[in-house]
Formats: C-alpha cells, structure tokens, sequence
C-alpha cells in the first residue's frame, strides 16, 4: 500500500489537531461545569477532523476506518442541527434501523478491506470492525439522548462505548503503523475516564 501524497498526510495531522483540541475544549468546559458538557465548537472541531481523517483513511485503504468517519460525520452534524429548534426528532424505531443499517454498512466495509487490502489480517479487521462498532454505537445512544432532551446530552454509556471503541481502534492503528491514524485515537481515553468520573459527582449548582 503505497504512502499517502504530501498534501494527504498534511490533512491528515491537520485532522489530528482538529481532535486533540477538541477535546482540550471538551475537557476544560466540563471541569467548569462539573459534568460532561460539549460546546458548539467541539462538535465544529470534530466535524472538521472527521473529513479530513476519512479523506486520509480512503487513501490508506482502511475502509472500516473510513465509514466510521462518514457514520460520525453525519452525527456530528446531527447534533449541531439539535441546536436549531426546527430540528425534527428521530424516534427509538427510527434510530434503531439507522443503526442496524450502520452495521450492516461496517461489515461490508470489513468484507471489502479484507479483499482489497493484501496486508490486511482478518483478526485485526474484526478488531477494527467491533471497535468501530462500540465508537459508533455510543452515537446512537447520545443522539437518542439528545433527541429526547432537544439539546445535546452524553450519558454515562456514551463515555463507556467511547472507551470501548478507543482503545480497540488504537490497537488497531498501532497495528497499522501509521502515526496519523494512530495519533487520532491516543488522547480519547484519557478524556473519557474523565468524563466517566465527573459523571459520578454532581454537576456544580446541583
């Protein structure tokens, strides 16, 4: 698998940076809220560094990578639209088939990174594929959350599920050897153990 253009891993690190400080912004507004909170700039941030990360991971051949990142997207703006009050709410049905649909997307996506991909391993496919499953899953449980409340909300499931899928996708992209996949995935789990623990304390003004 030849090495991505200049212009391409430049994107890619660009992406990166988009992420890591995102979650600086995530962490520090939650400290001060004493709870986990996600102001608008962190869902701009991930939506930026969505795209130009799945741009990167098309050029790697990392399909399960790739539709994770399209998945995400879409949520991501989701849940910037959940900030306008014409926003229509999805219901439980609705998610739910959403989700399977997701799945059913992400083993194809698995299939077809295993054809294509010469190098590619099955074990670590599959790995990539509950990983990506586990990272995509705690959107699922978010939007309902949110849809519910027509505001943004991350119960404790979402931070478990991110934890989950963090930490088998950054095997995964260790496995890979390529930094800037890798590197997308080192700072999650240290802000969601974080999170996990302001979410057992009540909020500041409770």
């Amino acid at each position: 698998m030849a090495d991505p253009a200049l212009p391409l891993q430049v994107a890619g690190w660009i992406g990166n940076a988009c992420f890591f400080s995102r979650f600086l912004v995530q962490w520090y507004k939650s400290e001060r809220a004493g709870k986990s909170v996600a102001p608008p700039v962190f869902r701009w941030l991930s939506l930026v560094g969505t795209v130009l990360l799945g741009a990167y991971s098309y050029t790697r051949e990392s399909y399960v990578l790739v539709l994770g990142y399209v998945i995400n997207g879409l949520i991501y703006a989701r849940n910037l639209r959940l900030r306008r009050q014409s926003a229509a709410a999805f219901g439980g049905a609705r998610l739910a088939a959403l989700g399977g649909l997701a799945f059913a997307l992400l083993v194809a996506a698995a299939a077809r990174e295993v054809q294509r991909r010469q190098e590619a391993e099955l074990g670590w496919v599959a790995i990539a594929l509950v990983g990506q499953s586990a990272w995509s899953s705690r959107f699922v449980v978010q939007w309902w959350a949110s849809e519910r409340a027509s505001e943004s909300r991350f119960p404790r499931l979402f931070w478990w599920l991110s934890l989950l899928g963090n930490l088998l996708l950054l095997a995964h992209t260790l496995h890979l050897g390529d930094p800037v996949l890798a590197w997308g995935y080192m700072p999650g789990p240290i802000v969601q153990a974080r999170n996990l623990m302001l979410g057992r304390r009540p909020a500041k003004g409770d």
